[in-house]
């Protein structure tokens, strides 16, 4: 509460400052709208309507999170085709067309807050439960493009980017107070202002904290003697989170920063812990800052530039027994910061291009790790560079229902000694108004991270001659909307993963060797999805994904972590005249081969929540079952030996949490 108390001073600061002091306006248009006749610009980097640029985007809105009670991003993610969710009872982890890499921590996918790149520079890591940076109340959309459409974007957008577009001031117009109870002792409350005034200054601010007690006895069989109180973790699955997010707008410029602190204890006894030891756990804390500018130079030309500074910090705590219990320190802070400039313009007849620079300098990567009594040091290792990418991209008009789209790309990471050219090309055909066909190849790449590359730890080995992981894309798509509101999807996708960095395992221990490229994936798949929304407020989706995962250097056997199927079912109804809107969520994720050996079984999980905006005026409510069949479904455990770590980890049962917010 404390935290929370201090946060809550510092956004009534923040907002006193941005009254008197800030000059901004709205420049979140790096985002995708959901109506096929706005223009976009996140799929390309170009303003274009979404059938016609040069990807397959999903949308979630600011009306889908409330409807189905999505309390996380991650939570969000997985009711998108084509992704699905893993966690570890750490942290969670998000696969793209079947491929999900244990403990990678999301570092191929590129998380963005209004454009602004989200992934730290140790990990390369993308948080999107309580680790995540926003507030879900504060979320406009949630944007979602895969590989093929992404590669503009950069390394970290290897298989996929996901945009997320923040509410204006405007949207709340007042103040918000929120608070949620739920099952497991789970508690949040949120304290928000937004505002347009009456000189133009839009301003947003946001802070929150969210407490859970977890599961009080968590039972483990792989820890069930006595020893070891007979495998139940008691009070070792509680979490906590703090956020404080601002954002000032006016005319050309956009100011913006945010904050996030998590502590989590870890109940699985991972890395040869000590079972059932509350010694155990994590904390991370990211940071951002950013001021945007955009002008209109012409009719036809606009200039957009930024620039950054950004921060993360994460440390753990573990016991181990060597001969007695010791303590290991496990600690890591990242700092850089950096800049971009683009130029698009409409200049030639029938094209429309962009020109842009980014430039990003690891101003810190350390870590560090020693044994706090004895004092034993593993490793201080510390390192900095630049990164400075180019990019270009020609959206070609060849006749009034063919576009030509072509994208470049050329990168230089200081974590390799090569320039990095990709391109990517699209051909987007739309014979009749309500039908759209695209053609998509992309390539693109991803450096070692400073962890990949220097982490030197106990039977771990430091690998400074590593390099970059390389992946193809095609894609065909071909979109079909009525007047009536009804969109028709269908997706043939291909890619091709290339010296794919993979921790060598010690049959004893697990994987603890360096980090080698060593891997060659190829996958094959197709995505269809259906959506109906009606005036009424009444939505139907559905949408099937099949993937077939295979790894080349391991006799093309089907890869690990990654499910064939996945069916997912969303459908709302309005209540009692609109007053208010039941939401039913249906995600089935077919069985996953386990690293240790079995499978992790499919599971079909089934939430619902009700929710109204009409209780009385400023007040809404909702509440949610989650697991309504309280099943204890399956996620994939680490990657260490069957006797000191989980193969396959069950999930929570049923779960309720019920939401008030009031706003004046």
């Amino acid at each position: 509460m404390r935290r929370l108390i201090i946060t809550i001073v510092l956004i009534a600061l923040s907002i006193q400052i941005a009254v008197s002091d800030a000059k901004v306006e709205d420049l979140t248009d790096l985002s995708i709208e959901q109506l096929l006749n706005v223009e976009v610009i996140s799929a390309s980097r170009l303003g274009q309507q979404a059938n016609r640029s040069p990807s397959s985007v999903s949308v979630l809105t600011a009306k889908d999170i409330r409807t189905f009670g999505w309390r996380t991003l991650s939570e969000a993610l997985n009711g998108i085709r084509g992704l699905f969710t893993s966690n570890d009872r750490n942290y969670s982890y998000l696969g793209i067309r079947g491929f999900l890499h244990p403990n990678d921590y999301n570092s191929r996918v590129l998380f963005m807050i209004d454009g602004q790149r989200m992934n730290d520079n140790i990990y390369d890591g993308g948080y999107m439960a309580q680790e995540f940076m926003l507030d879900m109340d504060l979320v406009e959309r949630i944007e979602f493009i895969p590989g093929s459409g992404s590669s503009i974007y950069g390394a970290n957008a290897f298989l996929g980017l996901i945009n997320v577009v923040t509410k204006a001031g405007k949207t709340i117009n007042g103040t918000q107070l929120a608070g949620e109870a739920g099952s497991f002792d789970t508690y949040k409350g949120r304290l928000s202002y937004g505002k347009k005034l009456a000189n133009g200054i839009d301003i947003l601010a946001s802070a929150s904290h969210y407490d859970s007690a977890g599961v009080k006895n968590l039972y483990f069989p792989e820890f069930d003697t006595p020893a070891t109180n007979n495998g139940i973790a008691h009070n070792m699955d509680g979490e906590r989170a703090d956020r404080l997010f601002s954002r000032v707008q006016y005319k050309e410029f956009t100011l913006m920063g945010g904050l996030v602190n998590r502590f989590k204890r870890v109940p699985t006894a991972s890395f040869e812990a000590i079972f059932n030891d509350p010694d155990y756990f994590t904390d991370d804390q990211q940071f951002f800052g950013n001021l945007k500018y955009n002008k209109t130079l012409t009719d036809k030309t606009s200039l957009q530039l930024k620039g950054f500074y950004q921060g993360y910090d994460y440390y753990a705590n573990q016991a181990y027994d060597n001969g007695g219990k010791v303590v290991n320190h496990d600690a890591v802070s990242g700092r850089w910061w950096g800049g971009e400039a683009q130029l698009n313009s409409t200049f030639f007849d029938k094209q429309r291009w962009m020109l842009g620079l980014e430039y990003q300098y690891d101003q810190r990567q350390q870590q560090l790790n020693y044994d706090v009594n004895p004092y034993t040091l593993y490793q201080d290792s510390s390192r900095s560079g630049h990164r400075v990418e180019l990019y270009a991209q020609d959206d070609i008009q060849v006749l009034d229902d063919l576009i030509f789209s072509a994208g470049l790309r050329l990168d230089h990471h200081h974590m390799l000694k090569n320039l990095q050219l990709n391109p990517r090309l699209g051909l987007i055909w739309s014979p009749l108004h309500s039908t759209t066909l695209k053609l998509l190849y992309s390539s693109t790449f991803r450096a070692p991270n400073a962890w990949e590359r220097d982490y030197n730890v106990f039977n771990n080995v430091a690998n400074p001659n590593n390099y970059e992981e390389r992946i193809k894309s095609y894609e065909s798509v071909v979109e079909w909307h009525a007047a009536n509101g009804l969109k028709l999807v269908g997706d043939l996708f291909y890619y091709n993963i290339t010296q794919l960095l993979e921790q060598e395992i010690d049959p004893g221990y697990g994987a603890i060797g360096p980090f080698i490229n060593s891997c060659n994936l190829h996958a094959v798949g197709v995505e269809l999805e259906a959506e109906q929304r009606w005036d009424s407020g009444r939505l139907f989706k559905a949408s099937y994904t099949y993937s077939r995962l295979t790894n080349e250097t391991d006799s093309n056997m089907w890869a690990y972590a990654s499910p064939q199927n996945g069916f997912k079912l969303h459908y709302a109804e309005p209540l009692f005249n609109n007053f208010a809107t039941l939401g039913l969520e249906n995600i089935y994720i077919g069985e996953r081969k386990a690293l240790q050996g079995g499978f992790a079984e499919a599971y079909d999980l089934i939430n619902l929540n009700l929710s109204s905006d009409r209780i009385m005026r400023g007040l809404s409510a909702s509440f949610g079952i989650y697991n309504l069949l309280g099943t204890h479904y399956q996620m994939l455990g680490g990657t260490g030996p069957a006797d000191i770590s989980q193969n396959i980890l069950p999930m929570n049962g049923r779960e309720f949490r019920l939401k008030l917010q009031v706003t004046f």
